[in-house]
């Protein structure tokens, strides 16, 4: 009994339970069973992590994407009001340069009309005079458009 170790109850020349190859197999098959699990498991994490994550990309994008519509909104609705406001004025402007103009002209006709009569009582107070300066005129005229 001195030949076999303290604490082992086995047979000469059998092998240990633990040494059996079929022991081992069913060992390693366990483990790998556990191994399969565990990575079944952690798969599912991975999906599950993944599915949230595009779950929240997904709503970020559809905040971002609400918060340019409105952005879009806002900015077509005050280029709509500048656009109005630019048409107000340019209304305006032309309807003060109509009234200037129509003043100008206005203006224009009756300085016309004092030269005229202005014109007419000169000429009726000393028409030779006005005979010989329409003369000269004539032919200071004639001479230019012969050249």
């Amino acid at each position: 009994m001195a030949d076999r170790p303290q604490g082992t109850t086995q047979e000469p020349g059998r092998m240990p339970a633990a040494d059996r190859p079929s022991d081992t197999r069913e060992q390693v098959r366990d483990r790998g069973a556990q191994v399969q699990e565990r990575a079944q498991e952690m798969g599912a994490q991975v999906r599950d992590w993944a599915q949230e994550k595009g779950s929240q990309i997904k709503e970020g994008a559809q905040e971002a994407m609400q918060q340019v519509g409105t952005s879009v909104s806002q900015l077509a609705d005050k280029s709509r009001e500048t656009v109005g406001q630019i048409k107000e004025g340019a209304q305006e402007a032309m309807q003060q340069v109509g009234t200037s103009v129509s003043q100008l002209a206005d203006k224009s006709r009756e300085t016309i009309g004092q030269l005229e009569e202005g014109l007419e009582d000169r000429i009726r107070s000393k028409p030779l005079q006005s005979v010989l300066i329409a003369a000269g005129v004539g032919m200071l005229l004639g001479l230019i458009w012969k050249r």
